[in-house]
């Protein structure tokens, strides 16, 4: 079992906070995060709904964990999404092994659906679950290659309504054609009317620019009603701020707001998609992106 060194993790905590204070208030000025070390993980509030069947709010968490990947990071990823803690935390990039990942505990959440890389080294997806809402794996292990399509999936029961949330990691250098082609046999076959579809990931197409790959994927995922909801940068340098992270979602399925998250926990900003209206069964369409 994996287990992190808690005095180290406060005094990266204490660390970063300055350094993320900054970046927050000169890039995301609307989105500041309020830090509170008060808080702990017995404060631990997954918005459920008075009768606890099923919660009013739903939120999901994505990040590219990149740097050192998510080995040494648990404390600090859980402090980071404090108090929101989102129902579903999706990471790429988390650079561990097959029996590191599952060993490695990360209380309130369970892992449900990842890859792992077995030949070229770091890269891998995951996605963790809160321990109290019901999940289903969805088996895309054929369509796995590492580099060019890191995939992993799965459906949530939050009766009557259903999501299937996949997580996707595509290296820079990998082969475009085969990315969006294989994209397009998983879609056809995990899509259908009536389920709440949720994409997010790395995808390593800034969306910034206008070129053809951003293009063909835009054009691939709004054939299936799904838009991209992120406006922020995601990867910022000195020299450089790019939008290559991103969550997409059916326009129509519910309301949903969207902001980033700055942690300091990789050179990527995290993303948090706020789902709301899930019980509806004609949602009207609400957006708000970093800067409106």
């Amino acid at each position: 079992m994996v287990k992190s060194d808690s005095s180290t993790s406060n005094q990266v905590i204490k660390t970063n906070d300055n350094i993320i204070s900054n970046r927050q208030n000169k890039f995301y000025p609307s989105h500041a995060k309020q830090w509170n070390s008060n808080i702990g993980m017995s404060n631990i509030n997954m918005h459920y709904s008075a009768n606890n069947s099923k919660p009013s709010h739903f939120s999901i968490f994505h990040q590219n964990i990149l740097v050192r990947g998510v080995f040494h990071k648990v404390d600090e990823l859980l402090y980071s999404i404090a108090p929101i803690f989102p129902q579903v935390l999706c990471l790429t990039e988390h650079h561990l092994r097959e029996d590191e990942l599952k060993t490695m505990k990360f209380t309130p959440y369970t892992l449900g659906a990842h890859f792992c890389r077995q030949s070229f080294k770091h890269g891998g997806v995951s996605i963790y679950v809160s321990s109290n809402i019901q999940f289903y794996p969805i088996d895309l292990k054929n369509f796995n290659k590492e580099r060019d399509l890191e995939i992993c999936a799965l459906k949530i029961d939050l009766s009557p309504t259903y999501l299937i949330i996949v997580c996707i990691y595509r290296s820079p250098n990998g082969d475009f054609k085969y990315f969006i082609n294989q994209l397009e046999v998983i879609l056809n076959n995990i899509y259908k009317r009536g389920i709440k579809l949720i994409l997010c990931g790395d995808f390593n197409i800034n969306h910034f620019d206008i070129n053809s790959r951003r293009n063909l994927l835009e054009s691939l995922l709004a054939s299936f009603n799904l838009i991209g909801t992120v406006t922020f940068p995601t990867r910022i340098s000195i020299n450089s701020s790019t939008l290559i992270d991103n969550i997409y979602i059916d326009s129509n399925s519910c309301k949903f707001t969207v902001r980033p998250i700055i942690n300091g926990l990789s050179d990527h900003d995290a993303q948090v998609m706020e789902l709301s209206d899930l019980y509806n069964s004609h949602p009207q369409t609400h957006y708000t992106g970093c800067f409106k």
